[in-house]
Parts: structure tokens; C-alpha cells; sequence
């Protein structure tokens, strides 16, 4: 008898358990189950202080809004997942073992010899022409270049203008860079167009410049605003041009693999997140130029500014680099040129 009211009252108790929830992983009828978010490696080249960082971050904010929490973006800056190798960061990306990546053309065209194509010389000499045709087939064109290299380009941001620093001369004509030696990115376009203009480009790594501009071994050197400044190269310069010669974009991809997971309902939040937080980094870039505009001339009041060139004047250097279209027509299409809208005779 004491047996039978042992079992009994086991019974009873599983049973009472059961009725109440307790015991069983299933949540009750209508409640939440807690799912802990995916886990998504985010890298990018620049450094926590870059608009390239603000980016990624409106990008993880946006995600976490549009998949109602599903995903959990990390940000490594300054490439420390490959040790600071550019082209490494993009290795990674394109292996699956990043899932997210922000670079710019420049790094990206010695793996895809397409997207350097927004930097050829006053291509895109405006922001109006960047909107126009970066939003346009220009764009698109870019992307698909970018898909067949093993990521999914999902947004395309800004790094910026490129602009001119030296210690010889005020530099608004062709003339004025005869024989200049210029530091420039390792870029073939980039040393051939500044050959045809008639300086002497160069190449050597970042951190050399600034000692080689107060020793002489250059003359010039050229960079974004917002580089010229934080790395403070304008420190060891005696004139800034301001003339727009080539536009370097930046593109925000995800890694195949990871892509190749997501349904269409997500992948279509991932890239309303990515291009609506790249069109957010484009805005924070250039608001941040316009600021150094006015805080450059404040901070090196020795240093001269042509902060415009007139249309005239950006046509003499046009005629001077028009040979570069036609070096490149074959290697990388006419039909991405005109893309962006430049026609070849």
C-alpha cells in the first residue's frame, strides 16, 4: 500500500509539472522564446575615429532594427584580424572567415581591376556626377565586378576626393607639377595619369611620407582631406590644392558563404542596411570635409589654399590625362567608362 502511494504521488506531481509548463523546453501557448542572436565578424581597415567606422556601426544598428535582433555585428578596426594587411582583410572576406568588409577601390583593384575605374582623373569631378552615377549603372556595374570575386557587395560608401599637397609651389596648371616628385598610391593608373601631366610620381609606404616631405626626398603627396589631416602631413607642407582629381569610393560587402545562408526576406534587410548606412557614411564624410575647410586654415595659417579650381583650369589638366582613358579602354571596357559617362571618340 505505502508502494501504490509512493507512485501515486509521482504521478500526480509530473502530471501537476506538465499542466504548469515546468520541466519542458516549449514555451507556453503565445510566449517568447529567447533565441540568442548570430554572431557576425565585421572588419574594416580604418580606425575606430574613421567615417568608415561610423559606418559599419549604423550598419550593425540597422541589422539588429530590420531582423528584429537576429544578428550581432563585432567591429574589428584597422584590419587586426589579418594583422593589418589590407589585402589580407579582403582574403578573409572572400573565405568566409570575416562576414562583413569595408575597403576602399584602391585596395580592391589589385583584386578587381574594375573599381578602380571611379578614381580615373576628374572622371567624377563633382559630387553631383558621384550621386548620378555611383547610385546608377556606374554603380551597379562596380557591384556585380565585386560579386564575381567571391563577396556580395550590399552598399557603397565614400572615402573621397583625392587631393594635392607640396612644398615647391601653388599648384593650378599642368606647369606647375613639371618634375614634381609626388608620392601617390601604388596605383598604375594613378602613376601613369601624373606622368601625362608631367610630375614624377612615386610610390612608397604611408608611413614614409611625412619624413620624406621634410627632407626633400618628395616634393608632394597626395590624399584625402581627412587623411592629409589626421595624419598630419599638412604639418610638413606649404601648399594645399583642392582639385578633385580622383574619387576613391568604398564598398561594403559580406561574404558569400554568409550570404549564401540568409533567406530573401533576409538578405533583402541586409542590403537595405548596407546601402542605407553607406549613404549615412557618405553624408558623415563630407560634412566632416566641409568642417576641415574651415578648421585647416585656422590650425596651419602658413599653409596656402586654392581651395577651387576654375573649369578652365580643370580642362587643361583634363587635356593633359585624356590618354589614360584610351590605355585603359580595352583592359577595362568602354562600356564601363561609359558607365559613368565618358564617351570615347
Amino acid at each position: 500500500m505505502k508502494k501504490f502511494l509512493v507512485v501515486l504521488l509521482a504521478f500526480v506531481m509530473v502530471f501537476a509539472m506538465a499542466a504548469c509548463g515546468g520541466g519542458s523546453n516549449e514555451p507556453a501557448e503565445g510566449g517568447d522564446t529567447a533565441v540568442e542572436p548570430i554572431e557576425l565578424k565585421f572588419s574594416i581597415s580604418g580606425p575606430e575615429t574613421s567615417t568608415w567606422y561610423d559606418g559599419a556601426a549604423k550598419f550593425a544598428e540597422l541589422l539588429d532594427e530590420y531582423t528584429g535582433g537576429a544578428y550581432k555585428v563585432t567591429i574589428y578596426a584597422n584590419d587586426q584580424l589579418s594583422g593589418g594587411n589590407q589585402a589580407g582583410g579582403i582574403e578573409l572576406v572572400q573565405n568566409g572567415s570575416t562576414d562583413c568588409h569595408i575597403q576602399d577601390s584602391l585596395v580592391w583593384s589589385s583584386i578587381c581591376d574594375k573599381v578602380i575605374v571611379p578614381a580615373f582623373p576628374w572622371l567624377l569631378p563633382t559630387y553631383e556626377d558621384v550621386d548620378k552615377y555611383m547610385a546608377g549603372a556606374g554603380g551597379e556595374a562596380l557591384k556585380a565586378a565585386l560579386n564575381e570575386k567571391g563577396v556580395v557587395c550590399i552598399g557603397i560608401g565614400e572615402n573621397g576626393y583625392r587631393q594635392v599637397v607640396n612644398n615647391r609651389n601653388p599648384i593650378t596648371a599642368p606647369a606647375d607639377m613639371a618634375g614634381l616628385k609626388m608620392r601617390v598610391p601604388g596605383s598604375e593608373v594613378h602613376v601613369g595619369l601624373l606622368k601625362y601631366i608631367g610630375a614624377d610620381p612615386l610610390t612608397m609606404n604611408q608611413s614614409e611620407v611625412f619624413n620624406s616631405l621634410q627632407t626633400g626626398t618628395i616634393d608632394a603627396c597626395e590624399n584625402t582631406l581627412d587623411l592629409l589631416y589626421s595624419q598630419n602631413t599638412l604639418e610638413a607642407v606649404k601648399y594645399l590644392t583642392m582639385w578633385n582629381y580622383s574619387y576613391d569610393p568604398i564598398f561594403l560587402t559580406v561574404s558569400t558563404k554568409l550570404w549564401d545562408s540568409l533567406d530573401d526576406e533576409t538578405k533583402a534587410a541586409f542590403e537595405k542596411a548596407g546601402q542605407e548606412a553607406m549613404d549615412y557614411e557618405k553624408q558623415v564624410t563630407r560634412d566632416k570635409v566641409e568642417n576641415l575647410l574651415t578648421v585647416i586654415p585656422e590650425e596651419y595659417p602658413n599653409v596656402e589654399i586654392i581651395d577651387e579650381l576654375t573649369p578652365e583650369q580643370v580642362a587643361a589638366f583634363q587635356e593633359k590625362v585624356a590618354p589614360i582613358y584610351d590605355d585603359y579602354k580595352d583592359k577595362l571596357g568602354a562600356d564601363l567608362f561609359e558607365a559613368f559617362g565618358y564617351t570615347f571618340s
